[in-house]
């Protein structure tokens, strides 16, 4: 049997991923010897899944949303405004 320890190295292995931790620093908390064993320790849950999705879906919307004020100012003919100093 496994037990509560190796359930919870699961648990906490993922949520440093998912926290956005690199490699070598999951390597060093769970003490891995191998980047081999971080897929079998790390399970990428939906709701990241989801958070990770949302998020480009906002970063290309904000840049859509950029490009089309972009080209109506270039189709209008009005330029950028100065930069003030």
């Amino acid at each position: 049997m496994k037990g509560r320890w190796h359930d919870d190295r699961h648990t906490l292995v993922t949520e440093l991923a998912e926290s956005g931790a690199g490699d070598e620093v999951i390597m060093s908390i769970a003490r891995h010897v191998s980047r081999a064993m971080l897929p079998r320790y790390s399970h990428v849950r939906m709701e990241a899944k989801r958070r990770a999705l949302d998020e480009i879906a906002a970063r290309q919307g904000a840049a859509d949303e950029k490009w089309s004020e972009q080209a109506e100012r270039t189709k209008t003919g009005v330029s950028e405004p100065a930069m003030v100093q």
